[in-house]
């Protein structure tokens, strides 16, 4: 029994350092968005997980697994580090330095990677970024000069002896996260969709990139220049929404096999000493539950929101038995809330959407929906969120705060208003 307690109390302590884990990666992200912006598809396209297993943190490219002491840990000791070591990550992805040809050494290989994306991170000049002075690192960057070098290239100076320090005292000064997922992936069909993936995001991120390079100094000011965002095609809302409708699986007690009565004789007659232990665990979906917020201001017409509602149960729709396994709210607001429907069925949503009626037409404040989620959690009728999803044109008043869920405000259409968008929250794109 004292086991049973003590392998509780762990599992409840391993979940509150989870929490926490997953607050300092939310927030390490809303940081570097600000500073980088056209990365917003690369940060909604990794997962957090907890891994008790895990040593430190490391990526295959769909999950960002990681151990919450050494999260904690290294937060605590340099906040920058963390920050820096996220970009570092994403960097990974992006070069597709997860996806090592035969013909590159593991060693040699995983070194020049982390030190062509420090190399990129070194460029930024950031102070929220910097790092204590290293000799060994400041050597290197001296030699690898000014130019841009690729993981590719790199190696070849590591192959040729260009670096006089050994490839453990240089693996020490330029690593952050763990590489030995990279090469632990077998299944290719997995292996190659990652891979299109991570693609397709370097394909856009440069779009992105570009567009704001064009659009910067057209005015004074960076912050008065008129939000041109590039056209975001689907795939960005979708990716986004997806990695919320998959139900997540946990083990725990299977107490219905548990014989009561020969525990309770056990302990009677023999005097605190069960007959029997629980014997087995069983894999059960806990009901998480998403938030879908409608603005319902004058701006934002029944055909407009009938149109969002169809995208996004479109989504829902392909995860097998996602509405049984998830609670849906969804909410109109303009400057109140409207209406709360709560949907559990793919037939409630249908109907809803297919006959709802728009309610408001006044003026536009988020802040109300945030109260109300936090006045639910409080009455425990909201307890696992997953996500807070904000459909509008972006024209209201803004939370200040982050709240501890992942927030995104959805767009139809492009706007300058979309600019408006706290850095804590991301921006999507749905049409």
């Amino acid at each position: 029994m004292q086991e049973n307690n003590k392998s509780t109390a762990d599992s409840q302590q391993f979940t509150r350092q989870a929490g926490l884990g997953i607050q300092i990666l939310q927030n390490c992200r809303n940081e570097l968005y600000s500073f980088f912006p056209y990365l917003d598809g690369a940060f909604a396209s990794l997962i957090y997980r907890a891994d008790p297993e895990a040593g430190s943190i490391g990526t295959e490219g769909e999950y960002l697994f990681f151990s919450p002491d050494f999260l904690m840990r290294r937060y605590l000791s340099d906040s920058a580090m963390v920050r820096r070591g996220y970009l570092h990550i994403l960097l990974h992805c992006l070069y597709l330095h997860l996806f090592r040809e035969r013909r590159y050494e593991r060693v040699k290989w995983n070194l020049a990677c982390d030190m062509a994306v420090e190399q990129i991170i070194e460029r930024e000049e950031l102070s929220n970024l910097r790092l204590p002075s290293h000799r060994i690192r400041e050597k290197c960057f001296q030699i690898l000069g000014n130019k841009s070098l690729s993981a590719e290239q790199i190696y070849g100076m590591l192959e040729h002896g260009r670096f006089p320090f050994t490839e453990e005292e240089m693996t020490e000064a330029f690593a952050f996260d763990s590489h030995s997922l990279w090469d632990e992936q077998s299944d290719p069909v997995k292996i190659a969709r990652t891979k299109r993936k991570w693609e397709k995001i370097l394909a856009y991120t440069g779009q992105n990139k570009q567009e704001q390079k064009r659009r910067a100094g057209r005015k004074r000011g960076f912050r008065e220049e008129e939000a041109e965002i590039v056209h975001k095609s689907k795939y960005d809302y979708r990716k986004f929404l997806k990695q919320f409708a998959i139900p997540r699986e946990e083990v725990e007690l299977d107490t219905e096999s548990f014989d009561y009565i020969f525990y309770h004789y056990g302990m009677e007659y023999y005097k605190n000493m069960p007959l029997i232990e629980p014997l087995e665990y069983k894999e059960v979906n806990r009901l998480e539950e998403l938030v879908i917020a409608i603005d319902t201001s004058g701006s934002c017409s029944k055909e407009t929101v009938q149109q969002f509602l169809e995208e996004t149960y479109g989504i829902l729709s392909e995860k097998e038995n996602f509405f049984r396994k998830m609670k849906v709210y969804l909410l109109q607001c303009d400057c109140y809330v409207q209406e709360v429907a709560v949907i559990g069925s793919e037939e409630e949503w249908k109907n809803y959407s297919k006959d709802i009626k728009i309610q408001g037409r006044g003026g536009t404040d988020f802040r109300p929906v945030f109260r109300f989620v936090k006045e639910q959690q409080e009455k425990k009728e909201i307890r696992n969120l997953k996500a807070l999803i904000y459909f509008t044109d972006g024209d209201g008043i803004y939370p200040r705060c982050k709240p501890e869920y992942e927030t995104a405000f959805v767009f139809l259409r492009e706007t300058a208003k979309m600019d408006m968008v706290p850095a804590w929250a991301l921006r999507l794109f749905a049409g």
